[in-house]
């Protein structure tokens, strides 16, 4: 199932472009869920989307990136459904969805999921006009870093006539596609979704405190109010003079959906003294009018609420006014479930922990060997897998072809090395491939080992690279996996930290490696517990991060740390007591094919 994240301010047009772009690709015979998310729990663009999609689903009371289990729920759900393409609108208040969203989905779910470029709907006239700025200094700094990082940035309302905007776009994002759209005539919609841009944004850092001060001068109303009239009232009027009252406060969006015998009406508005949009065709007046209001205005929570009384009352006249909710809040500071520090650019990668172990500080801190145990681990596990010579070995996710090349000296195989990242061997004996686990480039019982060391946790679907290194297997042989072992959890105290692109992430029990292995089709032929490795492993970085401190310190080395000391040494200390107490172990596997 492909699926595509919107992203953008608030008025941006991101309801207009989802609406747009499924009723094109129903046209061409997809199946479309949408899903819609709101810091609050009543939702206009759910009731505006409804007959758009097969399939509707609504995540309120966050953002995607703070309610990100109930995303990956609802997208499965979806794709069980039998949907072929959803569609997911962020909050309008929400960036870093790439870190916090795109990346945990494509790691997680890879095998589920294609995940599409991070497409960024942005209004022209939002980006020129003067009221951009009377929102705040730090509500600007939100709206632009959404920019920053779009792999796609789509100008929305492209029917209107537009301002040219491309030099302001260029200011905040140097290289995205910058595509021009209309969510009401459809035009550019599928020239967008056609294109298949390679083009990647790079995760950016961002400031938390700031990005939370930004959505804190939000004000948020969600309101269902009914307005009664025995004399009747015009739809399209009423709510018209209902968005003219509210123009005069620093909006950033304000929209309305009525609901009516004769179907939906509504309308909306996007900036301070902004045009009224309506939409809808009815204009029968009715006795009785039930609206769903969504403001969100650079106002406080009391504020706000006041405002848009003041404004229904302008327009009830001698109408009665019943508010049936009212709930007026500014979002609480955001508070990811995952955020990853690194970023897969390849469909083709098997992880994005390989992306975390090309970065420069940690092979400076790890050193020659990234896996607990090094060499000496490898030897072991070769010998309890029967190794010996004019075998072929396959190492899954091999790296720098460190273990190849150790296990080339010690006996006189053939080796194949497979990784997301290229690696060029200079080893006659060692062949290695650019691949991916779920999809080995291998014949099928080809091999006499295989080898997996510290990636298997970090494969998006463990069961289907499982099977997959059975197939090449030949009858009788061996696969050794060594990996991160957990019980019942990590610590609070390394969760930031795991969910920085490490194998912690996904690491499971004893218990659970077992059973897969054994689902997969091998018998379990040896285990034992290699945590030694790890404690070693944890004193190296110490080592190198010492020294790496001295040297910067004494400039004998340019480049400046890429991270805080106090906190990486306070992570080290906090990730040795979780291996002294048992919290998290490394251990070692040997499956055997049946013959």
């Amino acid at each position: 199932m492909r699926v595509q994240i919107l992203g953008g301010f608030l008025g941006a047009g991101k309801t207009s472009v989802a609406r747009s772009l499924a009723a094109e690709l129903r046209k061409a015979g997809d199946r479309v869920a949408i899903i819609t998310n709101d810091q609050g729990q009543s939702i206009v663009d759910t009731e505006l989307c409804r007959d758009d999609a097969e399939h509707i689903f609504e995540i309120g009371g966050g953002c995607f990136c703070c309610r990100y289990p109930e995303l990956e729920s609802a997208l499965l759900a979806a794709r069980t459904a039998g949907a072929t393409v959803a569609i997911a609108e962020a909050v309008g208040s929400c960036t870093d969805l790439v870190a916090t969203v795109l990346e945990p989905l494509g790691s997680r779910c890879g095998t589920a999921f294609v995940i599409e470029p991070l497409a960024v709907v942005v209004d022209p006239w939002r980006v020129t006009a003067t009221a951009t700025a009377s929102l705040g200094g730090d509500i600007d700094f939100l709206f632009q870093k959404q920019i920053e990082e779009a792999d796609v940035v789509l100008l929305s309302r492209a029917d209107l006539q537009p301002p040219d905007i491309t030099s302001h776009i260029r200011r905040w994002n140097l290289t995205a596609p910058i595509l021009s759209v209309s969510g009401r005539s459809g035009a550019g919609i599928m020239a967008w979704w056609s294109a298949h841009s390679e083009h990647r944004s790079s995760l950016f850092s961002i400031d938390y405190d700031r990005y939370a001060k930004a959505e804190s001068l939000l004000g948020w109303c969600n309101a269902r109010v009914r307005l009664s009239s025995p004399a009747g009232l015009d739809p399209r009027d009423t709510v018209a003079r209902f968005l003219q009252n509210m123009a005069s406060e620093p909006v950033a969006h304000v929209k309305v959906t009525g609901i009516h015998p004769a179907g939906n009406y509504g309308g909306a508005i996007t900036r301070r003294d902004g045009d009224v949009e309506l939409h809808g065709t009815v204009t029968d007046r009715a006795p009785e009018l039930r609206w769903l209001v969504n403001a969100r205005v650079a106002l406080s929570p009391e504020d706000l609420e006041r405002s848009v009384r003041q404004a229904v009352i302008g327009v009830a006249g001698v109408a009665s006014v019943f508010w049936e909710e009212l709930d007026c809040f500014s979002p609480a500071r955001p508070e990811p479930t995952y955020r990853y520090a690194t970023r897969c650019k390849s469909d083709d990668n098997a992880s994005c922990c390989a992306a975390f172990y090309q970065r420069e500080d940690v092979r400076r801190l790890l050193g020659d060997s990234y896996h607990p145990g090094g060499t000496d681990l490898t030897m072991r596990m070769m010998r309890a897998a029967h190794l010996g010579p004019n075998l072929a070995v396959l190492d899954v996710a091999c790296g720098t072809g460190e273990s190849l090349r150790a296990i080339a000296n010690e006996w006189d195989i053939r080796g194949i090395g497979i990784d997301s990242a290229p690696c060029v061997s200079s080893d006659s004996r060692i062949e290695t491939k650019p691949g991916d686990a779920h999809r080995l480039p291998c014949d099928g019982e080809s091999v006499d080992v295989v080898l997996c060391e510290c990636a298997l946790s970090t494969f998006a679907d463990q069961r289907l690279a499982l099977r997959e290194m059975y197939r090449v297997l030949r009858p009788g042989g061996f696969l050794a996996v060594s990996d991160m072992v957990v019980g019942s959890g990590v610590p609070d105290s390394l969760r930031e930290w795991v969910h920085s692109g490490t194998c912690l992430e996904r690491a499971m029990s004893s218990a659970a490696y077992r059973q897969m292995m054994c689902d997969a089709g091998f018998v379990i032929a040896d285990e034992w517990d290699a945590s030694d490795g790890l404690t070693e492993l944890l004193n190296r970085i110490k080592r190198n991060l010492i020294g790496w401190i001295t040297a910067s310190a004494s400039q004998t080395v340019s480049a400046p740390l890429p991270f805080d000391v106090r906190e990486a040494r306070t992570t080290l200390k906090e990730a040795a007591k979780a291996v002294a107490d048992g919290s998290i172990r490394y251990g070692a596997f040997i499956g055997r094919k049946p013959a």
